[in-house]
C-alpha cells in the first residue's frame, strides 16, 4: 500500500542549525518571554487596583460616605470587570504562546514538550482571540452607547461573530495544512480593522469635543494594522499557499519506483486533528523562525498592551 504524501510535507524541512542560528532564535525567544512576564505583571497590578477600588467602594457604602461612593461610581462602569477578565485570558494565553512559540501549519515548535502541541496552542489562541475581540466590541459598544452612535454599537455586535468565523477558517488551515485558509482568516481581521477605523474616525468627526484625539489615534492605529495585514501578513500566507500548490503539481507529475503517480493531497479534518495533536518538529533554526518574528513580536506586545489599556480606558467617560 502506497503511503500518502501531504502538501504540508514540502514545508517541513530540517535545516542546518548553526550556533549563530540558535543564538539569534534564543535571543528573540528571551525578548518574547521578557515581554510576557512584564505583561503578566501589568495585568496583576491592574487586578490589584480594581480589587482595591471595589473594596474602598464597599467600605464607603458601609460607612455611609455617599460622596466617595458617587465618585467611585463616576470612575467605573459595568464593563470594567469584563475587560479585566477578558484581558486576563488574552494576557496569559499570549504569555503561554511566548514561552512556547510554534508555527501551526508547519508543526514547528521551539521546545519538545507536550505543552508545545499545535492543537493545544491553537485551542488556547482561539479562546484568547475571541476574548480580545469581545474586549474591543465592549469598548465600541460602550462609547456608542454613551454618545448615541448606533452605527458603532451595531459594528460592536457584529465583531465577535466575525472573529469567530475567522477562527473557523484558521482551524481549517491548521487541520488541512492549506495556507489559503489562514490568508482568509487574516483578511477578515484586516477588514474588521478597517470598519473599526471608520467607526473611530466617525466618532472623532461627530464628537470632537470628547472623542477627537482618541478617535483619531484609534483610527490611525487601525489603519496601520490594516496596511500591515494586507502588505505583509496576508501576502505571506498567499505565497506559502502558492508554494504548496506548485509542490502538489510537481508531485502529481512525478512517479514512484513502481511507475505509478505519487498521491498527494491536503489532510482531512480527522487526520489533520490527530496530526496537530501528535506531530511536532522541534527547531531553533533562525532560518525557520525569522519570517515569523515580526508579527509574533508585535502581536505579543502591542496587542496585549491595547488589551491592558482597555481595562483602564474603559473607566473614562467617553
Amino acid at each position: 500500500m502506497r503511503k500518502k504524501k501531504y502538501v504540508g510535507d514540502s514545508i517541513v524541512q530540517h535545516s542546518v542549525q548553526s550556533a549563530l542560528d540558535i543564538h539569534l532564535t534564543l535571543r528573540w525567544w528571551i525578548t518574547l518571554s521578557t515581554i510576557a512576564i512584564v505583561n503578566i505583571g501589568l495585568w496583576s497590578y491592574s487586578y490589584y487596583l480594581i480589587l482595591n477600588n471595589d473594596q474602598k467602594g464597599e467600605g464607603d457604602a458601609d460607612g455611609g460616605t455617599s460622596s466617595s461612593s458617587n465618585e467611585n461610581d463616576n470612575n467605573t462602569h459595568p464593563y470594567q470587570r469584563h475587560h479585566l477578565y477578558l484581558s486576563g485570558i488574552y494576557v496569559f494565553v499570549c504569555a503561554y504562546r511566548s514561552f512556547l512559540p510554534r508555527i501551526d501549519l508547519e508543526r514547528y515548535c521551539l521546545f519538545d514538550t507536550r505543552l508545545s502541541s499545535i492543537f493545544l496552542g491553537r485551542l488556547a489562541a482561539t479562546i484568547a482571540e475571541i476574548s480580545f475581540a469581545a474586549q474591543i466590541a465592549l469598548f465600541l459598544y460602550h462609547i456608542g452607547e454613551v454618545h448615541d452612535h448606533i452605527w458603532t454599537q451595531r459594528l460592536a455586535l457584529c465583531l465577535v461573530p466575525t472573529i469567530f468565523t475567522a477562527q473557523c477558517f484558521c482551524w481549517c488551515g491548521v487541520v488541512t495544512l492549506n495556507h489559503l485558509y489562514h490568508a482568509i482568516e487574516e483578511s477578515i481581521w484586516a477588514v474588521s480593522a478597517l470598519f473599526i477605523s471608520g467607526a473611530m474616525g466617525s466618532l472623532a468627526y461627530y464628537q470632537p469635543e470628547c472623542c477627537g484625539r482618541a478617535g483619531i489615534v484609534g483610527m490611525v492605529m487601525c489603519m496601520v494594522f490594516f496596511i500591515f495585514m494586507v502588505t505583509v501578513d496576508v501576502p505571506m500566507y498567499v505565497k506559502r499557499w502558492r508554494a504548496g500548490q506548485e509542490y502538489m503539481m510537481k508531485m502529481r507529475m512525478s512517479k514512484d519506483d513502481g511507475g505509478k503517480k505519487k498521491p498527494i493531497m491536503y489532510m482531512n479534518s480527522f487526520e489533520g486533528s490527530i496530526d496537530a495533536m501528535e506531530r511536532r518538529v522541534v527547531t531553533k533554526s533562525w532560518h525557520v523562525w525569522k519570517e515569523e518574528t515580526l508579527w509574533l513580536t508585535l502581536y505579543f506586545s502591542t496587542a496585549v498592551w491595547l488589551s491592558l489599556l482597555l481595562i483602564h480606558k474603559s473607566v473614562q467617560n467617553w
